[in-house]
């Protein structure tokens, strides 16, 4: 329980740090957004996914749309059409490498003694629904901000 609490502090603070240093140097965040999260979900929360699988992905796509609602909210520079599109398409890009690393993680941190398809299977389904619905989510609330 204590590392899963160490690594929520560590990716809100990278989150939040990023947004800082973005709030003065607009590129910066932008940039950071496609692999800010990766780094989160695929480094620092490692150990989280064999704690609880589910808690781990639910935690990453949060993540993914903080880091988005805070660029787009403080983040420095214009915040036009073209702005929001780049910002758009770094979110997607940040989104397919976060979902690939838990696809990954869903198939290897199974243990051997455990049920391994059931598993593996229960895994597969945290990801993709969790996936699905932070595509709607952010299609349908974040999309108009």
């Amino acid at each position: 329980m204590v590392k899963f609490i160490i690594a929520i502090i560590i990716g809100l603070t990278l989150v939040i740090s990023s947004n800082i240093i973005g709030y003065y140097r607009g590129p910066f965040s932008i940039l950071a957004t496609a692999v800010l999260p990766f780094i989160i979900v695929a480094g620092v929360n490692y150990r989280l996914y064999k704690i609880n699988f589910l808690a781990a992905v639910l935690y990453g796509y949060g993540i993914l749309l903080l880091n988005d609602l805070l660029i787009r909210m403080y983040a420095g520079g214009t915040h036009d059409q073209v702005g929001k599109a780049w910002i758009s398409l770094f979110t997607f890009i940040g989104f397919v490498l976060i979902t690939s690393s838990m696809l990954v993680y869903a198939f290897t941190t199974v243990s051997v003694t455990e049920k391994i398809n059931r598993k593996r299977i229960s895994n597969l389904l945290a990801v993709v629904i969790s996936g699905l619905l932070t595509a709607t989510f952010y299609l349908r609330i974040l999309g108009d901000v």
